[in-house]
Parts: structure tokens; C-alpha cells; sequence
């Protein structure tokens, strides 16, 4: 095990790339990744992020058997993309990778991740090490065919959104996501609701469902939002919707939103019961 470096992108991008295409593959679903370039890229950008920590393992040869991250940009630290070549599975690799991000994150309040669903390899893994299943996910990707109703203000979410949009992911979820919000702007891909003058849902990359999460007041919020992000963009929609939100669920299928594949939300450390309506990204 060593730190990861910059030089590692290729390697990781390529494992990043084969491992979730392999695993998907298997049991049916589309890879995580359009192409080695779109993995090297994600790859890439979390090795060069400030506050992301990446470890990767490396063989008797040097060569890079896998590799794992670890966000640490808010209180709640995220585990993830973990990958192990798949020529290297089966060698304990994935539990090493995930040891030492755990130890980095030993003084972090939580620590959470999302877990392929249909994957009981990594499923009985982390179980092992002390996360708890916490909310079936589905990931949904469409073009809602509903119009925006009256009374909301669907828009890409500002700078002076900022303090409103982190105030209501606090009051949701107990806890912080302002560092990372505050990225998601400059990417251009974020979106507000407003009603009666006031933020009451936003998204923070609605067209990435790997990066997209968000926060409503309500379920009706939050089915506004989604409808009129989708007439801002050029790209289907997409998300990582709990399925508990059984009101939510049945707006997204009616308005032609179409499931991908499932995925588990998983914990270890402080959680606590969102307060409202919402969807994590794959980090949580």
C-alpha cells in the first residue's frame, strides 16, 4: 500500500474502468463509464482534488492492483470509486484498500459510501467492517415529461444560493455538505427550486447521477426541480433516488424517468434519519 500519486491516473483509469465494466457486465447492467478516457478523467480529477485522500496497491512488480479513495472535503467523509483489477481479485486486495482509508478517516464523525447492490462480494465486505446498510437506491436516468407547475422557480443554482442550499442539506440530513456544494457551481450543472421567494430544493449535477445529489423540502419540491432541470439541459436526467420515497419513486417512473440498477446506501459511524426529501451521490 502507498499513497496515490498523479502518475497513477492511466492505471487507475483503466482499472477503474474494467473492474466496474467486468462487475456490470456480469450481472447485466451498463458499465459506470462510457470509455478508459471518461474513467482516466474521473480518475484523475480525484487524484489532483485537495481534499481527497487515494491509496492504491501495488504487486511485487509495481505494477497497480487496485486502488481506493477517500473524501474528505466536509465532517462526513466518503469512501470511493474502490477498484481492484480484476485479474486481482480474491487476494484480500479490496480489504487492505479499504483498511486504509478507515484508518484515515478514524476521527471523522461517519464515513459512508454506496455500494453496488447486486455486488455481495463488496456487500459482505463492508458489512464486515462495521457499515450498515441504510436505504435502497435505484439509479434513474430520463427525461421527465412533466411541465414545471406554478409557483416554482426551477434555475442553475448561484453563488448567493450557496448559504440557503447549505442550510436546507443541514436541516435534511444533520450535518454539512457546503464545501462540496460549492464546487458543484462551477460546474454548471447544479439547480435550484425557489418558492415564494426562498430555496426549497437543489440538485448539484442533475445530468451525472455519479455525482448528483440534492435536497427538498418535500417530495412535490423536489418532482419540480426535476422537472424543470430537464428542460435546462441537453442530457437526461439522472439520479441515485432512495426508494423509500415511494411518492417520489412513482413521480419519477410516471414522468418516464427509467430505472438503471440498484445500489445500497451504507454507513458506519453517526447517521441519522433525513428530514425530508432527497438523494445521495455515489459518495453519499
Amino acid at each position: 500500500m502507498r499513497p496515490a500519486t498523479a502518475a497513477d491516473a492511466r492505471a487507475c483509469g483503466r482499472i477503474c474502468y474494467e473492474g466496474f465494466k467486468a462487475l456490470n457486465e456480469r450481472h447485466g447492467f451498463p458499465p459506470n463509464y462510457p470509455s478508459v478516457e471518461a474513467a482516466i478523467a474521473r480518475v484523475q480529477g480525484f487524484l489532483e482534488h485537495p481534499t481527497v485522500f487515494g491509496v492504491v496497491a501495488v504487486g511485487q512488480d509495481g505494477c497497480v492492483l487496485g486502488f481506493n479513495f477517500l473524501s474528505e472535503r466536509d465532517p462526513i467523509r466518503a469512501v470511493g470509486p474502490i477498484v481492484v483489477d480484476p485479474a486481482a481479485q480474491g487476494r484480500g486486495v479490496g480489504r487492505q484498500l479499504m483498511v486504509a482509508v478507515l484508518e484515515r478517516a478514524a476521527d471523522a464523525p461517519g464515513v459512508r459510501l454506496a455500494q453496488e447492490a447486486f455486488n455481495l462480494g463488496s456487500l459482505a465486505l463492508y458489512a464486515g467492517l462495521g457499515f450498515e446498510a441504510r436505504e435502497p437506491l435505484v439509479v434513474l436516468a430520463g427525461r421527465p415529461s412533466c411541465a414545471v407547475s406554478a409557483g416554482w422557480d426551477v434555475r442553475p443554482l448561484r453563488e448567493e444560493d450557496l448559504a440557503a442550499s447549505a442550510a436546507l442539506h443541514e436541516r435534511v440530513h444533520g450535518h454539512s455538505r457546503a464545501n462540496e456544494l460549492r464546487e458543484a457551481v462551477g460546474r454548471g450543472l447544479a439547480r435550484v427550486a425557489c418558492r415564494d421567494g426562498r430555496v426549497v430544493a437543489y440538485a448539484a449535477a442533475v445530468t451525472v447521477w455519479l455525482a448528483n445529489h440534492g435536497v427538498a423540502e418535500t417530495e412535490e419540491d423536489m418532482a419540480a426541480l426535476l422537472a424543470g432541470a430537464a428542460c435546462s439541459v441537453q442530457e437526461p436526467v439522472a439520479l441515485l433516488l432512495p426508494i423509500r420515497q415511494a411518492g417520489l419513486f412513482r413521480w419519477c417512473l410516471a414522468a418516464g424517468l427509467r430505472p438503471v440498477k440498484p445500489m445500497v446506501l451504507m454507513s458506519r459511524g453517526e447517521y441519522r434519519e433525513p428530514r425530508g426529501a432527497w438523494f445521495p451521490s455515489i459518495l453519499y
